[in-house]
């Protein structure tokens, strides 16, 4: 009976010498694998590098679509407030000389009357959004949205 269990284990054993093509599919297989997960680690460092992380973090959705949009990675439309390739955003931050030279430089135009020491408004080229996010001085980049003013005469 022992003898009967033994050689039954035997013949219970897979025999890979009886499928001829398992070792190549195996590898053909782990070879996908590979390729499948290099092309999605590519993807997303592709991702990371189309507009870095610490812009993101100062940018609205709305704006990271403007910069999208600007470099041509995506057909979506903003809900922004753009006249003439410019969007009018509101910038929390610290303003400066320095920061109004490069707003300037940039090809944008602060929005004057409107604003405090670190909230102002500015109109700004679709693609310098970026730019300007990237400075130490600024916090929070939004888009505004235009406000009307009605007086009543007496």
């Amino acid at each position: 009976m022992k003898e009967e269990a033994h050689t039954r284990m035997k013949t219970m054993k897979p025999h890979f010498k009886t499928f001829p093509h398992f070792h190549a599919l195996s590898r053909a297989l782990l070879a996908a694998i590979a390729v499948f997960a290099l092309s999605t680690a590519q993807l997303t460092a592709g991702d990371q590098k189309s507009v870095p992380v610490s812009i993101l973090n100062k940018l609205d959705d709305q704006l990271v679509l403007v910069v999208k949009k600007s470099r041509g990675e995506t057909t979506l439309e903003p809900d922004v407030y753009k006249f003439g390739g410019r969007v009018l955003v509101e910038i929390q931050g610290s303003i400066s000389s320095g920061l109004v030279d490069q707003i300037t430089s940039l090809g944008g135009q602060l929005v004057n009357g409107w604003g405090t020491a670190t909230t102002f408004r500015a109109w700004i080229p679709f693609a310098q959004v970026e730019t300007l996010a990237g400075r130490a001085d600024i916090r929070f980049i939004s888009p505004a949205r235009p406000s009307i003013t009605h007086r009543i005469r007496h």
